[in-house]
């Protein structure tokens, strides 16, 4: 692990944050401006009208911190030139930025991404890593380029992925904590000029989003396999194309929400004898 540093040789800097969810720009200016730094502005994303929760609005921010959000990728530079900030800082932000974009604040701009790069590249690599069966992920910072999640390295470090977390935000919560402790010594390489640790690039794996293979639940696989399955599809988060993970309970198609390998107090999840073992269903959604 890099010891994450102070802030004290870090003169006060301009950091426009781009980031598109609720859950992870609010905490990330929070952790900017903890520093002494100003958040001019967080460039957000437009989501599907189909997408579940709440989009980030003005309401999030603190007052002073604009929220800009462009009509696609491409107007994102002129966004950023507009505000002129020294740095910008990314967290999950779902579209990828143009090399024009990543270039444009005068420091450069980074991405903290949740794996060990180059390991895990791409949207859901918290997924993948449930799928595969590690018990750790990695938070990497890294400089951004044209390509995504191949920058060169400024920090990074490694948080547990224990049984006990199964959504998105349970993750986020534990990445951010993580990549704020790491924000310090990002901003002071980047105020150095510090090119950072270049990606091993023949040794990255790619995480994308599950598709159609992994979406349909198999009742005579084994009890675990489906219990991953399941914490994985949750973990992962919303598919902008398939829904998972579907099983089919007394004819009734439904999406699964949570599991248990154990039985649960009395009166609670319904079990099902699966290949290898009994699964106890403990939520799902009901699908038309």
């Amino acid at each position: 692990m890099t010891a994450p540093g102070t802030a004290r040789d870090v003169p006060p800097l301009r950091v426009a944050v781009v980031a598109a969810l609720p859950q992870t720009a609010p905490p990330l200016v929070e952790a900017v401006r903890a520093l002494g730094h100003e958040v001019p502005v967080v460039i957000g994303s437009r989501r599907p009208a189909d997408w579940p929760g709440h989009v980030l609005g003005e309401q999030d921010l603190p007052p002073g911190v604009d929220l800009a959000v462009p009509s696609r990728p491409e107007a994102v530079a002129a966004l950023l030139r507009a505000y002129a900030p020294d740095a910008a800082v990314s967290y999950g932000y779902p579209r990828k930025l143009p090399a024009d974009a990543v270039s444009a604040p005068r420091l450069g701009t980074v991405n903290c991404h949740p794996s060990a790069l180059p390991s895990y590249r791409g949207p859901n690599p918290v997924g993948w890593a449930v799928r595969n069966g590690e018990r750790e992920i990695g938070v990497t910072w890294h400089r951004m380029d044209a390509d995504l999640d191949t920058g060169a390295v400024l920090a990074r470090t490694t948080i547990p992925l224990d049984d006990a977390v199964w959504s998105f935000t349970g993750v986020n919560a534990r990445v951010l904590e993580a990549a704020s402790a790491m924000l310090p010594q990002v901003l002071r390489r980047l105020v150095r000029g510090d090119a950072g640790e270049p990606q091993p690039q023949r040794d990255g794996s790619w995480a994308g989003f599950f598709g159609a293979d992994y979406a349909a639940v198999d009742w005579s696989a084994p009890a675990v396999r489906i219990h991953t399955q399941v914490r994985a599809w949750n973990i992962a988060g919303h598919h902008p194309r398939i829904e998972g993970p579907v099983a089919v309970i007394d004819g009734t198609r439904w999406r699964l929400r949570r599991t248990a390998l154990e039985q649960p107090p009395a009166g609670t999840g319904r079990r099902i004898a699966c290949g290898t073992g009994d699964l106890w269903v403990l939520a799902a959604d009901a699908l038309g």
